[in-house]
Parts: structure tokens; sequence; C-alpha cells
């Protein structure tokens, strides 16, 4: 899409949603949970932080048209935090999304930079986390996201001037799909935090079993048990960890594990469970000195599976409750 364009078509998109926010409101008196009208106000607002963060980007260009600012990146960076934050509010606000600590957050070593590796699965997990970083760590987020995404200007614009990194879904032979998440991690500096999903892909339970039938069909039934022995995780990949750990053996290493949203991976299962008043996206964090990290490839695989086993156990507790 044009950038131009989006504040337009957000525009026309306001004005077709109108309707449906009023049909909303007169069917809250038969749903009390009143989802059709929370939905819908959440999503005309989260549209319009996107385009007050595309034009955020278009007044910083006119600022600094040929973006030598020394201050460039930090202001992109401020862009993107306050419109993290005003999502946040607005989630919290329509539909009860609310983040909650398990534990206390250790925010790694003053003046290093932190890799933090993170369980992926239910919605909305990668923006959480991300303001949960950014917010209560003061750390700022570098995430690796796919290059699809680049379809939203702002995504495009905004996180492109932030230095995100952006896979491409396919890649010809002999192209190294680590080379984005290579650069980042060593363009991170001591406040930064690059913020990676070791799974590669959304946890469900159908993902687990079309890859327990993959490994099988392939003959890899060492790598099947493994991903049977999870049952709220998938195995995680080891090839971006080994490239940031790698490029960054200085960075300290959080795990991060949440619970709440897990078990939500169909559009009608998030459908019936709004609002979330009973279900906090509960996060626990543990993290690790730069020293106290394996740095040889085949350690660091046994090293993120121990953690990925202790993240599956932790979840199968929380999962349900989301309390800790």
């Amino acid at each position: 899409m044009l950038p131009f364009v989006w504040p337009v078509g957000a525009a026309a998109l306001t004005g077709l949603a109108t309707p449906v926010i009023v049909v909303g409101a007169f069917a809250a008196l038969l749903d009390k949970r009143a989802r059709l009208f929370r939905v819908s106000v959440l999503g005309v607002g989260v549209m319009w932080i996107d385009v007050r963060m595309l034009m955020e980007c278009w007044r910083l260009s006119l600022k600094d048209p040929r973006q030598k600012s020394a201050t460039w990146e930090d202001d992109h960076e401020a862009v993107f935090l306050a419109g993290l934050n005003r999502a946040m509010i607005l989630a919290r606000r329509w539909v009860g999304f609310e983040v909650r600590l398990d534990g206390r957050m250790h925010f790694g070593t003053d003046g290093a930079p932190l890799i933090a590796f993170a369980r992926h699965a239910g919605p909305g997990d990668s923006l959480a986390l991300a303001w949960l970083l950014g917010h209560t760590a003061g750390r700022m987020p570098k995430i690796v996201l796919a290059e699809a995404l680049r379809w939203d200007p702002t995504v495009d614009a905004l996180l492109t001037r932030m230095r995100s990194s952006f896979v491409p879904s396919r890649t010809g032979a002999g192209d190294d799909r680590t080379a984005g998440v290579r650069a980042l991690a060593r363009g991170l500096k001591h406040d930064d935090v690059l913020l990676l999903f070791p799974e590669g892909q959304n946890f469900s339970p159908d993902r687990r079993r079309r890859l327990i039938d993959r490994l099988r069909e392939a003959g890899q039934e060492l790598k099947a048990r493994r991903a049977i022995s999870l049952w709220n995780t998938l195995p995680p990949k080891t090839r971006g960890v080994i490239a940031c750990l790698d490029e960054r053996p200085d960075a300290d290493v959080m795990i991060v594990a949440h619970a709440g949203f897990g078990q939500l991976s169909t559009p009608k299962e998030i459908w019936d469970a709004i609002p979330f008043t009973d279900r906090p996206f509960l996060v626990r964090t543990h993290t690790y000195a730069a020293a106290d990290v394996p740095d040889e490839p085949a350690e660091i695989e046994r090293w993120l599976d121990e953690h990925w086993t202790e993240i599956d156990q932790w979840v199968a507790t929380h999962e349900g409750s989301g309390t800790s």
C-alpha cells in the first residue's frame, strides 16, 4: 500500500465501521460481553494509532530530510514506544487485555545489551512483550519480523528506520536467513533488547500436531519425540539463536515465558474469550549474565532445549488460570 493512501483509507474504513459500532452498542443489550462493540471500537482505535505513527514519521522526515540528525533513530524509537503504549491502553480499556508479571523482572547488566528469547503463542504476544521490555525494562526493543508485515506502511517506514530485521518467507538457494538477525544483533546499543521468537511461529495444538507428522514423515524420529514431549510450545529453532549469541557474546540473555492466551489459537476461541478480564497475560522472565550462557552451538542447543522444557512445564501450570 502506498503510504499517502493509508490515512485516506483509514478514514473510509472508519466510515464503514461506524454502523458496525452502532449495531454493536445495541447488540450489547443481548450480549452482555459486548464483544462486537468492544472489538469494533478497538479496531478503529488501533488503526488510527497506526496512522498517527505514520504521520509522525512524515513529520520527522520533513524535519530532517537527509536523515542525518544525531537523534534520528531515537526520535523514531520514541514514536514507536508511544504508539505501543496507546495501543496497550486501548486494549486494556476495551477488551480487558492486561499484562502481569510472575515474579521480579531482572533487566540485565547496566551498560550491556540484552537478548530476549520468548515463547510465541496467542494473540498480540509480540506487541505485549515489546511493550513490556520498552516500558518496564527500559530497553528499546529490536524486533525480528516477517517480510509480509511490510504491507503496513507504518511498519515498513517506522521499523525500518529503527533497524528492525525483516525475514522473507522464502529465500533462494544459498541465502542466509540469519543475515538480518546477525546485523541486528551486531548493531545493538547498550540499552537495546533484541526480541526473538525461536519457535518461528505462533504455537497452536494444530501446528504442534502437523509438526510432529512432518518430522515422522521425514524420518526424524528423535525430533518428533522432542516435539511430542512439549505440550504448550514448539521445539525452538536454534540457527537464529546461535547467530545472535555468536555476534554478541557480551549480551545478557532473558528467557521469556507467558501464559493466559496460548490456547486461543482460532478466531472463535479469541472471540469467545472477550473480554479478557479474568485472563491476564502473565509473564515470567529469567535473565542470565553473558558469562553464564554457553557459546558452542551444541551447548547452546541443549541449553535452550532445557529452558524450553521449563517454559512448557510452567505454562502447563499457569495457562488455564493465568495467575501465579
